[in-house]
């Protein structure tokens, strides 16, 4: 990601107001990240991205259907009022009535779990300053890891008093299970289609 000049060129100013970027990013053909008055532009996805997006939210939205717990792809947009952060997660599950922001209808602030599919240019981010931000999300059970350059996927799980857990897969024979979505996933499935699968 890097950082947006255009939207401060056209508001005349270098940080940009919460309100300030809605206009803007409802206008944009291209999706931004905000976080206390600065934009950020979000990098495209290669090819095995978009697989490991279509298996996972391809079964999420197949095996969920009916279900109280729904998965939404990254046009979802996310804001956690507690930090400012506006993103668009590759996958979130929301269990319950959606809740929207105050200022924005088509914002959600609300999500149980979260999947992020790690890139080479975010991966570091989406480990460390990203998952800090996501911690302040009061909904927020299950943070998922979803590596592109190897298989391995990081699991983090909300435990008592704000503790989080991680657990590590790196096999194909191995399975992740989304309590909160009562939903369980094999990595084979994750990484179907890729040339990781068949390594």
């Amino acid at each position: 990601m890097h950082d947006v000049r255009e939207p401060a060129v056209a508001y005349g100013k270098t940080k940009l107001t919460e309100e300030e970027y809605l206009k803007f990013e409802k206008a944009s053909h291209e999706k931004h990240e905000y976080y206390q008055g600065e934009m950020f532009a979000m990098s495209g996805a290669n090819t095995r991205h978009n697989f490991i997006f279509k298996n996972v939210y391809g079964r999420l939205a197949f095996r969920l259907e009916g279900k109280p717990c729904q998965p939404f792809g990254s046009d979802m947009r996310l804001n956690i009022p507690e930090n400012t952060l506006y993103t668009y997660p590759d996958i979130t599950i929301y269990c319950g009535e959606l809740k929207t922001s105050e200022l924005d209808e088509d914002t959600v602030i609300n999500p149980s779990v979260v999947i992020e599919i790690l890139s080479p240019s975010t991966k570091e981010y989406d480990r460390g300053t990203k998952f800090k931000l996501y911690r302040a999300i009061p909904t927020l059970k299950e943070y998922i890891l979803i590596d592109t350059d190897v298989i391995n996927v990081e699991f983090f799980t909300r435990i008592e008093n704000g503790v989080w857990e991680m657990k590590e897969y790196n096999s194909l024979q191995e399975n992740i299970t989304i309590k909160t979505a009562d939903f369980e996933l094999s990595l084979a499935e994750i990484y179907k289609g890729t040339k990781l699968a068949k390594e």
